[in-house]
């Protein structure tokens, strides 16, 4: 298993203003360009998704989308701990480092979510910045509001047993 990384406090806080204040068409198409801005390398781009290496290694980032639309960008900005009780642990704990240092740089999120894959949002006017902590890293995600707001409503309807 490779050695664990996370991202400093400084390359939390430049990704995320940087997100959220990127101005582009949101098209799969013009992801290649959106990488290179950022520094992040294509490693395959289909019709609606694009995988990246954003320096973490392979399939460290994704741009997911529908009909030619990007709907997310999805980024880890730590590599995947090791599959024990520590690993897990060493990811919850980056969760909370990188939540502290992005409410110190942001302000206070507008949404926190619990759950097996815990979110703290910052909604902007197009799209969400997001923290999110998958068992073994965190990621910090841009998501469209629309295509979240979705997302959001499969989520309750499956937690109501109505899915």
């Amino acid at each position: 298993m490779a050695q664990w990384r996370e991202s400093t406090d400084a390359e939390i806080v430049d990704l995320a203003s940087r997100l959220q204040s990127v101005d582009w068409s949101w098209r799969i198409a013009d992801v290649p360009e959106l990488a290179a801005a950022f520094g992040w390398q294509v490693l395959t781009a289909h019709p609606n998704s694009v995988t990246l290496d954003n320096g973490f290694g392979m399939d460290s980032g994704e741009v997911i989308g529908r009909d030619g639309r990007a709907e997310s960008i999805e980024l880890a900005l730590t590599s995947v701990a090791s599959n024990d009780v520590d690993g897990r642990a060493q990811a919850r704990d980056a969760l909370a480092r990188m939540a502290a240092v992005l409410t110190g740089a942001l302000g206070e999120p507008t949404s926190r979510k619990p759950g097996r894959s815990p979110e703290i949002r910052w909604v902007g006017a197009e799209a969400t910045l997001r923290l999110v902590g998958l068992s073994r890293s965190v990621q910090l995600c841009l998501t469209a509001n629309s295509y979240l707001a979705k997302e959001d409503q499969a989520i309750e309807l499956e937690e109501r047993g109505l899915v």
